[in-house]
């Protein structure tokens, strides 16, 4: 990634072609036409054939791999689910959650009169305060798992106390058979027996069983309802119809004849958990990596959370969240740096000309191209973003900042969640989610970097499967703030 990074900046706006097997690929880094292919000519640039059965295969039937009318319908309907009113009534749910990882780690951490070497955590001590070693990604793994549970089921999968369990296994083997390797770069290497795809099948199958039973008891708990109120849903809060999860709004459709078949909910709310799980997983993983490699910028977010907190019955609501403007640029500066899809394919459907900046001509492409879009080079191309685009600088964001243009009709150079039609339904849903937990988490702990983070300069290797993250994760001091 790094070398396509030097090559992009080194010859800018050109578009680099080569070939994939026998099938013509171009990768281009010009904000004009990644605007131009995710925009004005978004339904000539698709995902491949590829990638949409593998998603098929996995998901079943969903917006991952709707095409056209279907998925502009589609999207449309699911869009109720992502409305402000499910928003807000989230954010207690969120909450929930974010409380039950914060217990956990409280347990971690010594009590006052303990002495560092008491316990078999990693404890180390700085400028005489005691820290404790823990990898944040498989916690954040977890509550970002149980935080989407309740929002596409109404549930917790309750992994953060209890990560060990069947449905817990085979979803993590189904997200391990997303992860790119050369082989998965072959066609129909999702179809080929391998060990790998083995698993993957019988983890679908298995995962598959347990959705359609989850479906099926909330279903069985709304037909309940309606018998009980006259044969219509109740309006009392608190009513099993009245949850704002997306399988209670696909089922309540569907029971009063409006809605999509059981199988078409089971793909649906398996492709929101899928979705929005494993991207938010790595965007926290980033944050508090960035936030304990610079300290004055969490400390600053403390002071904003705390002042927050100080002037809130309770936890913060939706909007009292919404209106932290430091807390809103970390999480896009965050997602700038480290963007959790750093590099996204699409296949032309028809021959296209893509328009280029610097006074190229458009250049012609015929159809059944592949292009690259990275992400990754876009959102840290210092032509666009400064001289410190490589630097964490939150201040950007906020009003007055150094922040560039970035959305059409200057060019597009920053798409964390995709754009136009594609772009992910989710977004509000994901932000909201790491304000909640974020805020939270710099409210009750300091994060800092442990002492082979330091000897290592703060660098960090990473990985990409489905996201891109921390390799082999982020291992940082935690200890409870002042």
């Amino acid at each position: 990634m790094l070398t396509l990074y030097d090559w992009a900046m080194e010859y800018p706006g050109l578009i680099y072609r080569y070939y994939w097997f026998t099938r013509l690929t171009l990768m281009t880094s010009d904000p004009i036409t990644v605007g131009y292919v995710l925009g004005k000519a978004n339904d000539n640039w698709l995902k491949s054939k590829g990638t949409e059965e593998m998603f098929e295969q996995n998901l079943g039937h969903s917006l991952l791999t709707m095409r056209g009318r279907e998925h502009t319908s589609h999207r449309k309907y699911l869009a109720t689910g992502f409305k402000h009113n499910y928003l807000k009534s989230m954010t207690n749910a969120f909450q929930r959650r974010v409380e039950d990882l914060i217990e956990v780690w409280k347990e971690r951490l010594p009590a006052k009169q303990q002495k560092y070497e008491d316990s078999k955590e990693a404890r180390w001590v700085c400028d005489g305060n005691i820290y404790t070693t823990i990898d944040l990604e498989p916690s954040f793994y977890c509550l970002a798992l149980d935080s989407i549970g309740e929002f596409a089921l109404g549930r917790s999968f309750d992994a953060i106390k209890r990560p060990i369990g069947p449905d817990f296994e085979n979803y993590r083997i189904i997200v391990d058979s997303f992860k790119v390797t050369l082989l998965s770069m072959l066609p129909f290497s999702n179809w080929l027996p391998t060990k790998t795809n083995r698993r993957a099948w019988s983890a679908v199958r298995e995962f598959r069983a347990s959705m359609a039973k989850i479906v099926q008891e909330q279903k069985e708990v709304l037909i309940k309802e309606i018998e009980a109120n006259d044969g219509k849903f109740s309006e009392e809060e608190g009513a099993p119809s009245q949850k704002k999860d997306i399988l209670t709004m696909l089922l309540v459709d569907q029971l009063t004849g409006e809605g999509c078949s059981d199988s078409q909910i089971q793909s649906d709310v398996f492709t929101a958990i899928f979705a929005g799980h494993e991207t938010t997983s790595a965007a926290l993983s980033w944050t508090f990596y960035q936030l304990a490699c610079h300290p004055k910028v969490q400390a600053r977010l403390r002071e904003e959370t705390r002042k927050l907190y100080r002037n809130t019955d309770g936890a913060p609501s939706y909007d009292e969240l919404n209106s932290l403007p430091y807390l809103n640029a970390v999480i896009r500066e965050s997602l700038r740096i480290w963007s959790p899809v750093p590099l996204n394919l699409r296949v032309s459907v028809e021959d296209d000309y893509l328009p280029r900046s610097h006074g190229l001509e458009p250049l012609f492409v015929p159809a059944g191209t592949n292009l690259q879009i990275p992400m990754f080079i876009l959102q840290r191309d210092p032509k666009i973003w400064g001289s410190d685009s490589l630097q964490f600088n939150p201040d950007r964001w906020i009003s007055g900042g150094p922040c560039p243009p970035y959305m059409p009709p200057h060019g597009l150079c920053y798409f964390p969640f995709y754009y136009g039609k594609r772009s992910c339904i989710g977004n509000k849903v994901a932000t909201l989610e790491m304000k909640v937990h974020i805020a939270n988490l710099v409210n009750n702990f300091e994060f800092v970097q442990t002492p082979e983070m330091k000897d290592n300069f703060g660098e960090i290797d990473w990985k990409w499967s489905v996201s891109l993250k921390p390799s082999p994760g982020v291992c940082l001091g935690v200890r409870l703030a002042d």
